[in-house]
């Protein structure tokens, strides 16, 4: 019954040729948790505690997400993306947390199931180490959920994160119960209208892309405007226009894209 997709390659499936999957292995058997491969390797403790409270955990490369929740109804399944506050911190001076959320969100969508943000840890944390004023982050944290529509879910730290994952995945029924799905990103290409909404969506999110897009109607307009004609924009001030205008207008810097590991600097 309890299954460990890197430990038993029989009970996995290959994965279907000329699709693009977030489980890139069909699962041959129930499972409750689907956990990432590179989750799980820098997570060990989480694996292993989700397995000594009794769930059916394999291990498997996700796409997108860090632990998929199973359910019989995959209208009830969840995709979740955990984040520690400083990984989250650095998400958002990096301006990847757009690109993830959404990266998450379709890859939950285009299967049915529902996205979720496990943010783990204390959130003054992200104050006592940088000079960010919490308002940003609440800002971001706002956008995620009021905007994009993907919960966010609060642990204070790992052994919460374990609990409700393990709680959570026991709600959602019976392991044998459980359908095999794969989730599973369409190779479809997107139209051009589609392309430059995505690019906007990176820099300011959904809402403001849409506003900034319909205020000056294309992406070289954006890039070329000046921060006080930013701020003609509904809902971006001068902080925010002052980020637009970097993000168009700073140098790219090759070594600036490694990981940071130490958290914020």
């Amino acid at each position: 019954m309890y299954v460990v997709a890197n430990v038993a390659p029989a009970l996995l499936g290959g994965g279907q040729e000329g699709a693009l999957g977030i489980l890139s292995s069909t699962l041959l058997t129930p499972v409750d948790v689907v956990v990432d491969s590179r989750e799980a390797s820098k997570n060990k403790d989480i694996v292993e505690a989700l397995r000594s409270k009794g769930l059916a955990v394999a291990v498997a490369e996700l796409a997108a997400g860090d632990y998929y929740l199973m359910a019989p109804e995959p209208s009830k399944a969840l995709l979740v993306e955990r984040k520690t506050v400083i990984d989250f911190a650095n998400s958002i001076r990096d301006n990847r947390i757009w690109d993830q959320a959404k990266r998450l969100k379709e890859a939950a969508s285009l299967d049915g199931v529902k996205p979720v943000i496990l943010l783990e840890g204390w959130l003054g944390l992200v104050e006592k180490r940088t000079r960010w004023r919490i308002s940003a982050v609440l800002r971001v944290l706002d956008e995620l959920v009021l905007d994009w529509g993907i919960p966010v879910i609060p642990a204070h730290n790992k052994k919460a994160t374990i609990e409700w994952l393990a709680a959570k995945a026991k709600s959602l029924g019976e392991t044998r119960e459980k359908r095999l799905l794969r989730l599973r990103v369409e190779k479809k290409p997107m139209s051009i209208n589609e392309r430059i909404l995505y690019v906007a969506e990176g820099v300011v999110g959904p809402v403001l892309a849409r506003r900034l897009l319909a205020y000056f109607g294309t992406l070289k307009r954006i890039a070329n405007a000046t921060v006080k004609e930013l701020m003609q924009v509904e809902g971006i001030g001068e902080k925010r226009a002052r980020e637009i205008y970097a993000v168009f207008n700073t140098k790219w810097i090759p070594d600036m894209e490694k990981p940071r590991e130490n958290g914020l600097s």
